[in-house]
């Protein structure tokens, strides 16, 4: 329990605020008192209690007048209140309970139950909050690879774009004018992808087409910039995945080329799609220097963290096959019937020494 943790009660009895005072008091809450309904709201106006005892019979404003007001108030109305009364009809339990209140208890009452009735109520509340800031630094960390996915790879590819324009305008000024003009395209893009981040929409290359053309799209933008040959192509029937799942496959076939592209210094990518009847699978290979999977560039890069955390969303296998000199494969697979959106524990896989690619 929270010491922290304070109780309202509200009751026009002095009797019984003082008998719950004190058990409320030694069982470590923070108590406040208020013998009238005037009093309490008066109180709550700039004192936000975490739950509140309320008794139903009182002068000039009941306990059922002042629950109905508490909850027609967005400030107040996610307060759990239990009333505590000496009425024991179903009627005045079925009013409470219409009214919003979390729960009720009968008069006279045994100190445990009221403890254990509190305790509930106040551990409910601890739940939702915690379920409220874990969805929060959810959406925190799909913001954060959203930004890294869009912003961080088109400033990458205008940045290489802007260096090839600058070595070439001096001896062809119209190769350097091709290279401003892929620069422009990449702002734009960028400037799109982020704002469509911020909205939580579907990326713009896939509203543009399916999850190859997205891929291929990218395959033509990365290749115009360097020697590397880069093929993208489908294997088996095409079909179309939840949009979630293909919005994932373009970030982590986007990352994975990124960093062929990046870092690799391959002569050759190959992006495959391949469409089986029972599963679905991303393959995307290099023929570059490869890295050592033990590294902490592959442990700690934010690239890597970002494609397991996108594959532990749509249920999805990711392995990741490196090796220094022999080039790197990542894969993706998800089964048909698990392509939707859940919390899956992905598999990050070591392999063997890869051979090379691209004989």
């Amino acid at each position: 329990m929270n010491a922290q943790e304070t109780i309202l009660i509200i009751d026009d009895s002095p009797e019984n605020l003082h008998l719950l005072r004190g058990i409320l008091s030694a069982a470590g809450y923070k108590v406040h008192l208020a013998p009238s309904g005037k009093l309490a709201l008066k109180f709550i106006e700039s004192n936000l209690p975490d739950l509140i005892l309320l008794d139903i019979m009182m002068p000039q404003m009941d306990g059922y007048q002042i629950c109905e007001q508490l909850k027609a108030c967005e400030k107040t109305q996610e307060i759990p209140i239990i009333f505590i009364s000496a009425l024991h009809d179903v009627f005045d339990k079925v009013k409470a309970f219409s009214l919003g209140s979390a729960d009720y208890i009968t008069k006279p009452f045994q100190q445990q139950e009221v403890l254990a009735r509190i305790e509930n109520q106040l551990r409910i509340v601890r739940l939702s909050k915690q379920l409220v800031e874990q969805s929060i630094l959810e959406e925190r960390n799909r913001m954060a690879r959203e930004i890294h996915d869009s912003l961080a790879q088109a400033f990458t590819g205008i940045i290489v774009h802007l260096g090839a324009a600058e070595r070439a305008i001096a001896t062809n000024p119209a190769q350097a004018q091709i290279h401003l003009k892929t620069v422009g395209e990449l702002a734009r893009n960028g400037l799109a992808e982020a704002r469509r981040s911020v909205q939580g929409l579907r990326p713009q290359l896939l509203e543009d087409g399916d999850l190859y053309s997205a891929l291929d799209r990218l395959s033509i933008q990365m290749s115009s910039h360097t020697q590397t040959r880069i093929v993208c192509e489908v294997i088996g029937p095409a079909y179309s995945l939840p949009i979630e799942v293909e919005n994932n496959l373009l970030r982590v076939g986007q990352e994975a080329l990124t960093n062929a592209v990046k870092y690799a210094k391959a002569s050759a990518i190959e992006i495959e799609l391949v469409y089986e009847t029972d599963r679905f699978m991303l393959r995307v290979k290099d023929n570059g220097q490869g890295f050592d999977m033990e590294s902490n560039f592959f442990d700690s890069g934010f690239g890597f963290l970002g494609m397991r955390e996108r594959c532990d969303r749509i249920n999805a296998q990711l392995i990741v096959n490196s090796q220094l000199g022999e080039g790197t494969e990542v894969r993706v697979t998800i089964n048909r019937e698990s392509d939707r959106v859940g919390v899956n524990r992905s598999q990050l896989l070591s392999g063997r020494v890869l051979p090379t690619i691209f004989g």
